[in-house]
């Protein structure tokens, strides 16, 4: 038996460099794909963040047509006060 082996050394040697390879693209696999799903987790939550903010715009558009919304804009964007109102300035000393 031991004739045998001594015989053919080649042939352990060659299995052992095999499942050596083969643990070290296992490795390196699974190296890559946790990657990937850190790269999804954080595709996703940009997906998510830019959902949000699509729905926030689709409703700015679709309630430019309210009058309460076109003066609620022109009072905070332009700093007009409608008539009869009165526009208070605070000042802020610090």
């Amino acid at each position: 038996m031991v004739g045998i082996i001594a015989q053919n050394w080649w042939v352990a040697l060659f299995i052992s460099l095999c499942a050596l390879v083969y643990f070290n693209s296992v490795s390196k696999k699974n190296e890559v794909l946790s990657a990937l799903e850190r790269r999804m987790d954080s595709l996703n939550a940009e997906k998510t963040l830019l959902l949000q903010e699509k729905e926030d715009l689709l409703l700015q558009v679709n309630s430019q047509s309210d009058p309460a919304w076109i003066q609620l804009t022109l009072m905070k964007g332009l700093g007009l006060v409608p008539e009869g109102q009165l526009k208070v300035y605070f000042h802020n000393e610090g």
